[in-house]
């Protein structure tokens, strides 16, 4: 762990003592976020961040250590580090997407074709941490058959990699390359020093940089350029939930856990929500491609072939980061920055339309269907016997609450200022950017629309497959989210009308309608996602109201009465 890093500090004092500092040149950068290394069943596999170097007694058994999530070993003896061909790499590809920079690569990079190899002139040095750190534990939890198709058979089984960095803290790291004396001048080193910080910054390092892992930050301010031809969307966040977890969520017998909000979360939500949008003008194998080609995929028309999605989704911490609410039932809170990138025209006119019918129709991880509130629990008391004696009201809190803002630009002061990223409560509005949309997709993908499509038993997205209505109260926002507790402490008073509907016998835990977390097993999605905003009804005198959105999927006759109670509520608009 520590021979690396010194061979930087005795060739920098090398090349000061040679009079040749130009030609050596080093930074800082952080990781911002975990980088993956590694795959099931062994951490070296699928990865361009290393599985580091051994520090201490390896003694796994692969057939035991590797099996189950519950079997992992929450660290590896494993210090990690960037390899020096990794960020070679990086840098390659990123001076190849630029022509006018092309040659130049290859110049100082080197090249090699069918009857000629060019040798480089400039080395790079591996990337190692300030600190020794040690490969841990993480997990991402496919949810898109069980949560979309509503395929009770299908529930999303955590899968387990090991990370470079825990997700807590940013990790320091020293990025050094040099120049080949007698080859390069100083300005060649100064030249490559810029791509590798454009480079890193842009795309990090290690696999699902995609999806958010990775993402690294110079230490210097510098300009980040985005893709040629490409664009760049930022958003600011404000999460309440009940909680979202990553390889340890806590329970009473393991307290190792606690709430993680993680990159994948955010790329599950992206991803589930362009399907939700396809599947209403395509068929489900056209739905899939299209999804592949925007987002990625691993599996593509049932072949074990991966395809490199064109959207890119990151994560950067705020100050306030899972803190946990002053008083219970316990919530916890984010807020955060989110950078979406992608081609100018499938930014603007495919990803953030979808993006705004995500924001007003529920939040981002568990418990996103619902609005944060407070649920009372029933738990059974028993004697010694184990005869039934009672029941203990246990309150608890579910759903979540998400806020998203963009920074828009004032007319009268020219500032940049903070604006709520979503659609106004208007069904013109609505019906109004669907068809814009729609359009979109026809320029890109005419030859795959299909308007007149059978109905599919899954949550499809459409003015066809899906209802939306506004319903009045809570009287009141429950939550102060300033101070992070709760104003409202009464468990019915947290819910508009469209909770309370939802929460009513023949709807509650009915896998057609309310759905069903069952921890047991057996668990079912609701097909209903409930959304407060804090909007007044002047109406109705509420500071707040819920939006109400019903998959239809195939006619189904609980859903159907579901939706008549819905447009029965006082104050209710479509």
């Amino acid at each position: 762990m520590y021979t690396a890093p010194k061979l930087v500090e005795l060739l920098v004092k090398q090349h000061k003592k040679r009079d040749q500092e130009g030609l050596f040149k080093q930074g800082s950068f952080s990781l911002s976020w975990r980088g993956k290394v590694g795959s099931s069943p062994y951490p070296d596999l699928e990865t361009i961040v290393s599985a580091g170097e051994p520090c201490d007694f390896w003694g796994w058994n692969p057939r035991e250590d590797f099996g189950n999530l519950n079997d992992r070993k929450p660290q590896l003896p494993l210090n990690g580090y960037i390899p020096a061909s990794a960020i070679r790499g990086i840098v390659r590809m990123w001076a190849k997407k630029r022509p006018e920079i092309r040659e130049r690569m290859f110049e100082l990079l080197g090249n090699q074709t069918d009857d000629k190899i060019t040798s480089g002139k400039i080395e790079f040095l591996d990337g190692w941490t300030k600190e020794p750190s040690r490969l841990t534990l993480d997990i991402v939890n496919p949810q898109e058959k069980f949560q979309v198709f509503h395929d009770s058979n299908n529930q999303g089984k955590p899968l387990p990699f090991y990370t470079l960095g825990n997700g807590d803290q940013p990790l320091e790291f020293t990025i050094a390359i040099r120049g080949i004396s007698g080859n390069a001048s100083a300005e060649d080193v100064s030249e490559v020093w810029k791509w590798v910080e454009q480079a890193l910054s842009l795309y990090g390092v290690g696999s699902r940089t995609a999806a958010g892992y990775g993402a690294m930050r110079s230490s210097e301010k510098i300009s980040i350029k985005p893709e040629p031809e490409y664009a760049v969307k930022e958003f600011d966040f404000k999460l309440y939930s009940q909680g979202c977890y990553g390889a340890y969520p806590p329970t009473r017998d393991d307290r190792r856990g606690h709430p993680e909000l993680r990159p994948s979360h955010w790329r599950g939500w992206l991803r589930s929500w362009v399907l939700r949008f396809l599947l209403g003008v395509m068929s489900e194998h056209d739905a899939q491609k299209t999804l592949g080609e925007l987002l990625g995929a691993i599996e593509l028309e049932q072949k074990p072939q991966q395809k490199q999605g064109c959207v890119r989704i990151s994560m950067n911490k705020g100050k306030v980061w899972g803190d946990k609410s002053s008083d219970s039932p316990d919530f916890y809170t984010w807020h955060g920055n989110l950078v979406v990138t992608a081609p100018k025209d499938i930014l603007i006119n495919i990803i953030l339309p979808i993006i705004r019918f995500a924001v007003m129709n529920g939040g981002v991880g568990r418990g996103w269907r619902r609005p944060l509130h407070i649920f009372e629990m029933e738990i059974p008391q028993k004697d010694r016997d184990g005869k039934k004696i009672g029941v203990k009201h246990i309150k608890a809190s579910r759903g979540c609450h998400m806020i998203m803002t963009h920074k828009v630009k004032n007319k009268d002061s020219q500032q940049m200022e903070p604006k709520p990223f979503g659609l106004p409560l208007a069904s013109e509005e609505w019906q109004k950017l669907y068809d814009k949309w729609l359009e979109s997709v026809k320029n890109n993908w005419g030859n795959r629309v299909n308007e007149n499509l059978p109905v599919i038993n899954a949550e499809v997205f459409s003015p066809k497959t899906c209802a939306v209505y506004i319903v009045p109260s809570p009287k009141s926002e429950p939550v102060d989210r300033q101070n992070r507790n709760w104003i409202i402490k009464r468990p019915t008073e947290t819910r508009g009308e469209g909770m309370n509907l939802i929460y009513q016998p023949k709807y509650k835990r009915q896998s057609e309608v309310g759905g069903n977390a069952a921890g047991g097993g057996n668990a079912h999605c609701s097909w209903v996602s409930i959304k407060r905003v804090n909007i007044p009804n002047q109406e109705q005198e509420t500071k707040c109201q819920e939006i109400v959105c019903l998959f239809l999927g195939e006619e189904n006759n609980l859903r159907s009465q579901f939706l008549d109670d819905l447009s029965s509520i006082s104050g209710c608009k479509h």
